[in-house]
């Protein structure tokens, strides 16, 4: 579809434009250079060069095709080292993009699971971040991802880990991972233990699961904003409930293509959301994994037939999540 005029008067001013992004992994944000760097070290490695990571990006379009794609990028990393590496290219392409405000998922058990020491890693991307800053690149956040498919005592020992040391840079927490493993129910506690540590809660849900699996993350775990959201779009009732509540769904519209949450040829839920008065940002997830940007992700909204008025609107939302996540407290 050819975008509208207004979305692409909207998209020339946006392009250089000051910008919010909330639904962004740090490991899953690798540009296809450093990957080919990191995976040289190998004998046999398992992205030689940038057309194999290409070729890996184009044969993607299941849970499974993705989950192997992040984890084959996950073995690539050796060291607290190469996690600082990976944060300098991340911050360079917030700072190409003009992005003065980012919420990052990191995940210390995914650190953990590497063998690597959680706060050896913590402090390379604290020192990047630092100097990302006082350049005056915009601010850097943190999110500590839970990885669901662990269960919670996984997620039991990241809060575990950030109260023995606790990481100023870290401002919430989130559920990502395998979306229909560990019934959502069951991180109920996890949650009530972050938000009295005064972490903003975030969840993955309705990206692979149906519109229950919003549901039950709304009731059990009482997120302030869910990451993807999209099948909610199945149930009218949610969409309101959603509204009403004003949770925000960071959606990711490449994303949810590249890994097969929306099919191929299927309307993407997003205009419904919008129309339903659900508070929706727009982010890039994987952004070294799919190849795109958040203009890209913007672009893309624009030729499902966004409004210029719709896309200012999501940029007002992740503005609005920001400032919330600047003033959150424990309810």
């Amino acid at each position: 579809m050819t975008p509208r005029r207004d979305a692409l008067a909207f998209l020339r001013r946006f392009a250089s434009a000051p910008k919010v992004e909330l639904h962004l992994h740090l490991e899953g944000a690798v540009p296809a250079a450093v990957l080919v760097g990191l995976s040289s070290r190998s004998a046999k490695p398992i992205f030689p060069d940038v057309a194999s990571v290409r070729a890996r990006r184009r044969a993607l379009g299941s849970p499974d095709a993705f989950f192997g794609f992040y984890r084959d990028v996950c073995r690539q990393i050796r060291s607290s080292a190469d996690y600082a590496v990976i944060a300098r290219s991340l911050v360079a392409r917030l700072a190409r993009e003009n992005v003065r405000w980012a919420e990052v998922y990191v995940s210390p058990a995914v650190v953990e699971k590497i063998g690597l020491d959680w706060f050896d890693v913590r402090d390379a991307l604290e020192h990047t971040f630092a100097e990302h800053e006082a350049r005056g690149g915009g601010r850097v956040r943190v999110l500590l991802d839970f990885v669901r498919h662990w269960g919670p005592a996984a997620a039991e020992r990241v809060l575990d880990l950030h109260a023995e040391r606790p990481w100023p840079r870290v401002v919430g927490f989130g559920l990502g991972g395998e979306e229909t493993a560990f019934a959502t129910g069951d991180f109920a506690e996890v949650y009530r233990r972050g938000r009295r540590a005064g972490l903003l809660p975030v969840v993955h849900a309705g990206e692979w699961g149906g519109p229950d699996s919003v549901a039950d993350a709304v009731h059990f775990l009482q997120p302030v904003r869910i990451a993807h959201g999209i099948r909610a779009a199945e149930d009218p009732a949610l969409l309101k409930t959603l509204a009403r509540k004003g949770v925000v769904c960071d959606v990711c519209p490449t994303s949810n293509l590249r890994t097969g949450a929306v099919s191929r040829g299927a309307e993407h839920p997003l205009r419904r959301m919008l129309a339903a008065g659900v508070p929706v940002t727009l982010s890039t997830d994987d952004p070294g994994l799919f190849g795109t940007t958040l203009v890209g992700e913007f672009r893309r909204a624009a030729s499902w037939g966004a409004s210029g008025a719709e896309l200012e609107r999501c940029a007002a939302d992740a503005r609005q999540a920001a400032a919330r996540t600047r003033s959150y407290t424990a309810r």
